[in-house]
This record gives C-alpha cells, sequence and structure tokens, in this order.
C-alpha cells in the first residue's frame, strides 16, 4: 500500500553549473510529504563527475568533491557541465569516448540513486533552466536525462521556480523581479502575479560567474604571494593540486568577508612545493575586486526592469538567490538603489528552485502553464493575423491554417511577431519563400506551429502546390510563459 501512496508524486530538479537538487512531494493521503534529495550529507548533490584513467571507474557528487584532490593523479574530473553540454567534442578517458551529454548523465544517475534511496521513484520531473537555455541544449539535458532514465515532463525557468517556492509569502505583491546569481550564470525574470497565476513579463541573462570571482581572488593571492617570495611563476604555471587548494580557499574567505568578516586570511600547506601560502585578504580590497562583477549584475537587472517596461517604485520585491548574491558588495549596493526592505533573500535558497520546479509539476493538472503574449502574422494588408493566443495552454498540438500568395513577384515574404503596433513588439522574424512558379500566379502555402514540451514555439512553411516538404522551419526560445501556481487541492507538510 505503501508503495502505490507514492506513486502519486510530483519531482522537481535543479541541474546546476555547481551542484545540483532535487524536491519531491509525495501524496500520503490527508497530507503532501515533502523530501529533499542531494548528497548524504543533506545539501544539494555536487555536479562533479570524476573518471578512472585506466578502469574507467565513475564517481560523483559529494565523493567526487571530496576526493578530487586525493585522486586527481588517477582520475579525470568534469565540472560546471550544464553550460557545455550542447558542445559536439567528446573526451577520450580509459578506452571510452566521453561526449558531455554522458557526463551530464552520471550527474544525473547520482542524484537519481539519492532520491530513490527515499523510496520514491524518479522517472518523470520538471527541470528548471537558466533563462535564455538554448533549444540545442534543452534538447542535449533531455537526452543525458533519458540515459539516466528520467523523462522531462516540461522546463521551467530557474528564476520563475524561485518565485513559485517562495509564492505563499509573495502573493500579496504584483511584480517582483527574480535575481538569480549563481556559479555559473546570472539570470533576472521580471514577474507579475495576478489571482494565482506568475506571469513572465521579461528576462535577461548573462555569463556572469560566481566561480570566476573566486578565481579573481585566488589569482589576486598568488600575485600577492609571488611578490613576498620573489617568485615570477603564473597561477595557470602552479601545480593543479595547489591551484585547487587556492580555489576553495580563496571561496571560503569570498563568504567569510560576505558573512561579515573584516579580514579573511588565506591558507594553503605548501603552496606549489614552496612552502606555507598565507595570505591575508580584507574586505575594502575585496569589495574593489568584484566591484565590476557587481556592477554588471545590477545593470543586468536594470535591462529587465526596463524590457518589463517598469522602473525601481513599481518593483515590490528583489527576490535573491544563488550564492553569489550573498556577496555583501552586491547586498549593499541592491539594498541602496531598491531599499533594503524590498530585498529578501529566502532562508533555503539551495532548494527553491528545486521546490518550484516541483510545484509546477504539481499544478499542471489544476491550472498548468500557458501563452502570456500573441503570436502571429503581418498580412499583405498590415494587420495582425493570431497563431496563438494569449492564454493559451502549453505544450499544444500544431495548428495548421492555409494562406493564398497571388502575385508575379520572385518570392513571399511572411512576418512572425507579437504585435501589430510595430512599437509594442518584442521580436520580428522575417521569412522570405521562393517561388517555384514563374509569372503572375496564385500559389497555396500550409503554416503550421505549436509548442513542444520543451516551451518552444516552431514555426514551419510549405508549399500545397510544389512540394511536401518544409521550405522554411524556424524555432523561438524566448516565449513569455504563465504558470497557474494557486490551487486548493494540496497542503504541504
Amino acid at each position: 500500500m505503501a508503495t502505490q501512496k507514492r506513486q502519486n508524486k510530483w519531482i522537481g530538479i535543479d541541474f546546476g553549473t555547481t551542484n545540483s537538487a532535487a524536491i519531491s512531494f509525495i501524496d500520503e493521503g490527508k497530507t503532501i510529504g515533502r523530501y529533499e534529495h542531494g548528497d548524504d550529507q543533506g545539501t544539494p548533490f555536487p555536479s562533479i563527475v570524476g573518471i578512472n584513467k585506466e578502469t574507467g571507474e565513475v564517481i560523483t557528487g559529494r565523493e567526487a568533491k571530496n576526493r578530487r584532490l586525493e585522486l586527481s593523479e588517477k582520475y579525470v574530473f568534469f565540472t560546471s557541465l550544464k553550460s557545455i553540454i550542447d558542445k559536439e567534442e567528446y573526451y577520450d578517458v580509459a578506452g571510452r569516448k566521453w561526449t558531455p551529454v554522458a557526463l551530464a548523465a552520471e550527474i544525473l544517475k547520482g542524484l537519481k540513486a539519492e532520491i530513490q534511496r527515499k523510496n520514491v521513484q524518479a522517472d518523470s520531473v520538471v527541470m528548471a533552466v537558466p533563462v535564455g537555455f538554448s533549444p540545442a541544449k534543452k534538447m542535449k539535458l533531455r537526452e543525458a536525462a533519458q540515459s539516466a532514465g528520467i523523462v522531462i515532463e516540461t522546463y521551467i525557468s530557474e528564476p520563475t521556480a524561485a518565485l513559485v517556492s517562495n509564492y505563499a509569502k509573495m502573493r500579496m505583491m504584483k511584480n517582483v523581479a527574480v535575481f538569480d546569481w549563481g556559479g555559473g550564470t546570472l539570470d533576472v525574470a521580471v514577474l507579475h502575479i495576478e489571482s494565482g497565476r506568475v506571469e513572465e513579463l521579461a528576462t535577461d541573462g548573462m555569463s556572469l560567474a560566481g566561480d570566476n570571482i573566486d578565481r579573481k581572488i585566488a589569482e589576486q593571492m598568488h600575485i600577492k604571494y609571488c611578490r613576498t617570495k620573489g617568485v615570477t611563476k603564473t597561477f595557470d604555471e602552479v601545480d593543479g593540486r595547489s591551484r585547487d587548494r587556492l580555489l576553495v580557499k580563496s571561496e571560503a574567505a569570498k563568504i567569510d568577508l560576505s558573512e561579515g568578516a573584516d579580514v579573511a586570511s588565506v591558507l594553503v600547506p605548501n603552496y606549489d612545493n614552496q612552502g606555507v601560502f598565507r595570505q591575508a585578504l580584507d574586505y575594502d580590497l575585496f569589495a574593489a575586486l568584484v566591484q565590476p562583477e557587481v556592477n554588471e549584475a545590477i545593470n543586468c537587472l536594470n535591462r529587465a526592469i526596463a524590457k518589463a517596461n517598469l522602473n525601481v517604485a513599481n518593483i515590490d520585491a528583489i527576490l535573491c538567490v544563488g550564492g553569489s548574491s550573498r556577496l555583501k558588495p552586491f547586498r549593499e549596493k541592491v539594498a541602496e538603489l531598491f531599499g533594503e526592505d524590498k530585498v529578501i533573500y529566502p532562508k533555503k535558497v539551495m532548494w527553491n528552485i528545486a521546490e518550484g520546479a516541483a510545484l509546477i509539476g504539481m499544478t499542471n493538472a489544476a491550472g498548468g502553464y500557458g501563452m502570456n503574449q500573441d503570436i502571429g502574422l503581418i498580412l499583405s494588408d498590415g494587420s495582425f493575423y493570431p497563431l496563438l493566443r494569449k492564454g493559451q495552454r502549453i505544450p499544444c498540438r500544431e495548428k495548421k491554417i492555409n494562406f493564398a500568395s497571388v502575385t508575379d513577384e520572385k518570392s513571399v515574404r511572411f512576418l512572425v511577431t507579437d504585435a501589430e503596433d510595430p512599437a509594442k513588439r518584442t521580436f520580428e522574424q522575417p521569412i522570405v519563400i521562393e517561388r517555384e512558379g514563374q509569372g503572375f500566379m496564385s500559389e497555396q502555402f500550409e503554416v503550421s506551429c505549436f509548442v513542444d514540451p520543451d516551451l518552444l514555439f516552431r514555426f514551419r512553411v510549405r508549399s500545397t502546390e510544389f512540394m511536401r516538404q518544409y521550405l522554411y522551419m524556424w524555432t523561438y526560445n524566448k516565449l513569455n510563459i504563465y504558470y497557474q501556481v494557486e490551487v486548493d487541492d494540496y497542503e504541504r507538510k
């Protein structure tokens, strides 16, 4: 009986650049149980894969992270796989060619095993991904999940997942900017809350990795050390074991300074076989080092707010998630610009995104998600012909429409956009189809479109007169989407 009850479940996964996490909600009769899945220490699962150079043995997660230095001579380690998952390359280890997809699958296998340790079958999930995660990356991540025995039901943007996770205490607000700055990327989404529905108004993002700050600190400490020792080696010329140790200590110093310390000590025993490495990093130098990244992050936040046609006064809260959003220089800057009372830092930030993804899976049957914009064609008279309307539930089935073109021109033109008024359009996609016939004639074209489970808008055109294959295919990856969050048929423990 217990096994049958656990079949009604909803799982969300945050497949991260540095760490991955999963949350499951299980229908247990009178209540819905909430479970966190990471590593055996109760923290998210490190997104690291180690492969033995001789035997091909694979280790992942906490074991790979904790033993990385110890096993550095016998194992090859791979990190930040989310950022390269779409690369057409391979790594030859122990006689096997490892692709980024195969490596990502090992992380998901490890996370799946942790989920199953709590008697939860991780067969289907909602996956959270960064803003603007490319169609190619979504396809490759789906392949990796399939290899790990997991079906991805759909994707949700990481910032939106973060808001969904914190929705209960923010439901009275209207406009929220979610600032998600992690180890690999910075994503911002401006969201609107209305009648239990979360709508994406605008998004922005950039490759501004928190991991790069750790390296910047390490390089600066290395230069200070070289000056005291009279050494001229660059940081990249130092042995790998010493570099790893210095990076770990630099990250720890960053955390200490962000939590209120005035000075942090960076200590590495036997650095590059030169003896003890001991340097002090004070807060003023730390703040100066990270100021360019903080300024870029704030600019990204402001761009997203402007895209949503809002300003500081119209933003009710800034929800900050991701480890890098805890940087003290950033916290000081964002509080200065928006007001300290508007800046929110969730307590269980490591699990927020995975929880939001799971909640979206739970509420899909009750409300689901859909289009928060129109998409259509501009016709020859300048009018707007809608293909998909705002409010359309997605994913959706393919819609087919026939158009006739009467012209003596050598090509037929389409314009796909989201508004009749050019000033209100967020995108324009011109499409030119070369005609098969000659001279003045009428030709029939079939236009088809749909939104797939990856939340990608797919548009295709073919001539019904001369050929059956498609003349043009286009994919749009930046749909504005709403998520129906508030439902009454569940309660959490």
